[in-house]
């Protein structure tokens, strides 16, 4: 990685190495293994706590495995010791401890610096609170990631078809799970008669069947719906309410004794994942759910499923299949259970007890049954009356531990939120809005059209008055399409919750796309458009993220190991699967030598070296090297559409991001932010949260760390040794390669007596913008590694500013600024056969631009004019 620049006596076009800049030395080296509260509350960006800088989380879910027992291995396709529920660990999950360094160090050397740290219920039962998962955090706290910690299911267990909660919890209620497959009260992989076909993502058909609807609808209306239904006194929708409660607060407990880990490292709490109301707001059992999105296979209504369950035979049960302009009626059948019941021997359905319908004639006595308060008549709805005050309860149980816990409210899928409100007891900040959202054409149909996609949720919110009018066109349709989805969803966040930060929990794209054709081909071209495609739509609403997923022991057999599900980012090597079988470890050891004292690769302006660094080619910071065990060398061997998911990003901001973006074509990344800067303390201009805290450089001069904007430079898109073309609007940077990270300080430095302006001339408090972009490799050669605006340390050449503009070594600014480049509006720019980015925001706020690009056989398309 190195960085070409214009001195003021190069010809245009020609490169020529730039002494280093005396301003290089008061950059300082970023701390990667940081960690530390973060402020969540009165912004859409958490920021952090010591030095008030804005941080754009990145990270991934660690890991789908942790659904599944760890002793005795029981994956979905696995029916063997499958109902032996009470006798399993989870300890061992996501991963072996003796594995934690090898993923850890690829997830930190892939920019990922956050984990929605998956769990379960029923591992928590009977693993022990916290046992495994306070030592996967402590690992975690090396490496330099924050947490929040996931309580994890999928339609209710995995006794149901899916993954959470203990089995017991079936039991108490008087289910019987090993007849639920006959009853069609639910469908699962591990009993199915051919797992290896199980059907693509019918697992979640699960939602509206008999077993997990009821547990649903017990779960958060069991007083209301349910109240003969008690457990030793008590009613089961608090029975089970408080055991889910108590066992993540004993997790939490585990986590607040433990030094060093509470808000340093553990953020907070997931409410919980992908709640679902079961049969709540259902106005006639006799018919569909009009919730029920996703129909596939044999699709009973809820009278059916409770007749079905009953034992008896039911005819005109609907047959569904899921095709391409998504799912579509087939048929109908008769299903016969044949006597055997879902229920326990002498327990009668719950629904049948309550009068919801009488299995003596299989009727609807009360059609409407679960639309309203059985005892008052009111209408009952499932997120104000059900899911809403469960995230009260919560929250109060969680904050009862961790005081200042962030907890993540995570609405059911694809609906729009509830209004909080204080005043009725919903938890204020710290608080963070957790959506989900996927691509669901290419998550069901494991394929990626590039022909036409859904924008889907505009079509819910009633943007469109058919499904036709919400068809997008082509990949930049779809592209938009997904942009859009995504804005709607932070927006609706922020309408109904107040000004939190986002965090989308879950988005990802299924790799084993087109009947797992590039496991024999090598060809994840499908795989890096749709990843691409979604990582674009993030970056581009300044979104932070969690991927789904990074699964251990994924294979291209099994993928994720549950219900046929395969997205995660990496697959072990057939090598390292082999060796690991053999009890021969790893596939080798890639520990290096620390560089958490030594200097820099680039402080004496040199091309970076292929020195022997870290594994992966990143060092690791101090403490962590030490103690490496079993690291391969390649820690990309196994990764999947590596290109799409591993982009530039700025870490760290000192103000707030405007505008976000990297062309995966053009290897070109830019990158805008705008702030203030404070009279007194040089500091971005915050509240009196942020602190003084100063790095020293070598030569005694001091930098405020608040100041200064850090940023994640991967070497898969700019590698060892390659060229990288960096333009800043202004200011200085460097270029750390060996740690892929970039600092950068715009140049928002006071008058001599801290009075008017800035060095631009602007007032000390003032809002201002700056701009950073980067690309390469290219075939012209490396030598500067720090530099000023266009990569010069600040000089200018005699060349006009379009030129440089054009050749991407210029700096811009609006009219009115202190600049080489005035651009006179779109109009010169567009006159100049130029693309420009436009005006980004508030037009009366200055706003400085850069960009940094990898060049590939030539110039190609040019970059953008930053109109200023």
């Amino acid at each position: 990685m190195g960085a070409t620049t214009e001195p003021p006596q190069a010809k245009p076009g020609s490169v020529v190495p730039a002494a280093s800049s005396t301003q290089q030395s008061q950059l300082p080296a970023p701390d990667i293994a940081a960690t530390g509260p973060l402020l969540a509350a009165d912004s859409r960006f958490f920021r952090d706590a010591r030095t008030g800088r804005t941080i754009l989380l990145r990270g991934v879910n660690l890991s789908g495995s942790t659904k599944q027992p760890f002793s005795p291995k029981l994956p979905s396709h696995e029916p063997s010791g499958f109902f032996e529920h009470t006798d399993v660990s989870f300890v061992g999950r996501p991963f072996p401890l003796d594995e934690a360094d090898e993923h850890f160090s690829r997830l930190a050397s892939w920019g990922f610096n956050f984990l929605r740290f998956n769990i379960t219920w029923e591992a928590i039962e009977h693993a022990g609170p916290g046992i495994y998962d306070q030592a996967y955090i402590a690992y975690a706290k090396e490496y330099g990631f924050r947490v929040f910690i996931d309580p994890h299911q999928d339609v209710w267990s995995r006794l149901s078809g899916g993954s959470g909660a203990p089995g017991w919890t079936l039991d108490v209620v008087g289910f019987e799970p090993r007849n639920f497959a006959p009853t069609n009260a639910a469908l699962v992989q591990n009993t199915y008669a051919d797992p290896k076909h199980f059907p693509k993502m019918i697992w979640s058909t699960n939602y509206f069947k008999l077993a997990t609807a009821t547990m649903f609808t017990l779960f958060f209306a069991g007083r209301t719906f349910a109240p003969k239904c008690t457990v030793g006194g008590v009613n089961i929708q608090d029975y089970l309410q408080q055991h889910y409660a108590n066992a993540v607060a004993a997790l939490a407990r585990a986590i607040h004794s433990t030094p060093g880990l509470e808000n340093d490292v553990v953020l907070g709490y997931d409410t919980l994942n992908e709640p679902s109301g079961g049969y709540i707001d259902c106005k006639d059992i006799n018919v569909l759910l009009h919730e029920q999105e996703m129909r596939n296979g044999l699709t009973p209504t809820p009278l059916q499923g409770m007749i079905l369950g009953e034992g008896k035979a039911c005819p005109d049960v609907q047959v569904w299949e899921v095709t391409g302009f998504g799912p579509q009626r087939v048929g109908s059948q008769t299903v016969d259970p044949a006597g055997v019941r879902a229920w326990k021997d002498g327990v009668q359905c719950i629904w049948a007890t309550h009068g919801v319908w009488d299995p003596q004639t299989g009727k609807a006595l009360i059609m409407d049954y679960f639309s309203k308060d059985p005892s008052t008549s009111k209408p009952f709805d499932f997120l104000a009356d059900g899911w809403q005050p469960f995230v009260r309860f919560f929250s109060k149980t969680l904050r009862a531990i961790h005081s200042d816990a962030v907890i993540f409210v995570e609405p059911p899928v694809n609906v729009y939120p509830p209004k909080f409100d204080v005043g009725k007891g919903d938890p204020s900040g710290p608080l963070c809005y957790a959506p989900h959202w996927y691509d669901g054409l290419t998550l069901v149909t494991k394929t990626f059209n590039t022909w036409y996609n859904v924008d889907y949720i505009g079509f819910k919110r009633g943007k469109y008055s058919s499904i036709a009018f919400a068809i997008r066109l082509g990949e930049a349709g779809i592209r938009s399409a997904f942009k859009s989805q995504l804005n709607m969803i932070r927006q609706e966040g922020v309408q109904q919750m107040g000004l939190y930060p986002c965090v989308i929990g879950e988005i990802g794209i299924p790799y084993d796309m087109d009947d797992k054709k590039a496991y024999l081909t090598g060809d994840y071209a499908s795989q890096t458009k749709a990843m691409d495609a979604n990582m674009s739509a993030l970056e581009r609403n300044l979104l932070n993220f969690t991927l789904w997923n990074y699964c251990s022991d994924n294979s291209n057999l099994w993928g994720d190991q549950w219900n046929g599900e395969d997205l995660s980012l990496w697959s072990p090597p057939v090598a390292s699967v082999v060796a690991k079988e053999l009890g021969m470890g790893g596939t080798g050891n890639g520990t290096g030598t620390d560089g958490s004292g030594t200097r820099s690769s680039y402080e004496s302006g040199d091309t970076l070296s292929n020195d022997p660094v870290g594994a992966g080619g990143v060092k690791a910071s101090s403490g962590i090297v030490s103690r490496r065990k079993n690291v391969p060398a390649d820690l990309n061997q196994g990764a999947r559409a590596l290109e799409a998911f591993v982009r530039p990003f700025p870490v760290l901001t000192p103000g707030t991001p405007v505008a976000l973006a990297f062309d995966l074509d053009q290897v070109l990344f830019t990158y805008t932010f705008s702030h203030s800067v404070n009279a007194d303390t040089g500091l971005w201009h915050l509240d009196s949260s942020s602190s003084d805290a100063l790095y020293t450089g070598p030569d005694g001069s001091q930098v405020p760390l608040g100041s200064v904007t850090e940023l994640y430079i991967p070497h898969v898109h700019f590698p060892t040794g390659s060229m990288l073309q960096v333009w800043v609007s202004d200011g200085t940077w460097r270029l750390y390669g060996d740690l892929q990270r970039c600092v950068w300080k715009c140049a928002c430095r006071l008058a001599p007596q801290g009075g008017q302006g800035h060095a631009h001339g602007h007032d000390a408090t003032q809002g201002r913008s700056g701009s950073f972009s980067v690309a390469g490799p290219g075939d012209i050669p490396m030598s500067p590694t720090s530099g000023g605006a266009g990569g010069v340390s600040g000089a200018s050449g005699p060349e006009s500013a379009m030129d440089q503009c054009k050749r991407g070594i210029g700096v811009g600014h609006r009219r009115g600024v202190d600049s080489g480049h005035d651009c006179r509006g779109e109009r010169e720019c567009r006159r100049r056969g130029q693309r420009p980015d436009g005006w980004i925001g508030d037009r009366s706020q200055p706003r400085t631009g850069a960009w940094v690009r990898r060049r590939r056989g030539g110039w190609g398309r040019m970059p953008q004019c930053t109109v200023m």
